[in-house]
């Protein structure tokens, strides 16, 4: 494994989902280059049960991989 704290600083775009009831799903670009990564990019998730749970692990996630924030897209603003 790769340690890139601190590597990276911008933005990482990610969609909140519930996929069933009770169960959401965050959807990121999984991409190493972020300059590459899209919201449509090489995807990635974090799934659970409580939405704000689910987002603070993909915030948690993100500063520690040095973005500066996440930015939340609506999911009916994505061809997702």
């Amino acid at each position: 494994m790769v340690d890139v704290s601190g590597t990276r600083s911008g933005v990482l775009t990610a969609i909140l989902r519930e996929v069933e009831p009770g169960l959401f799903r965050a959807e990121y670009p999984g991409e190493a280059n972020q300059d590459q990564a899209g919201v449509e990019a090489f995807p990635d998730s974090h799934i659970g049960t409580d939405p704000s749970g689910v987002k603070n692990w993909v915030e948690e996630m993100a500063a520690g991989m040095g973005y500066d924030r996440v930015e939340w897209v609506p999911p009916e603003n994505t061809k997702l």
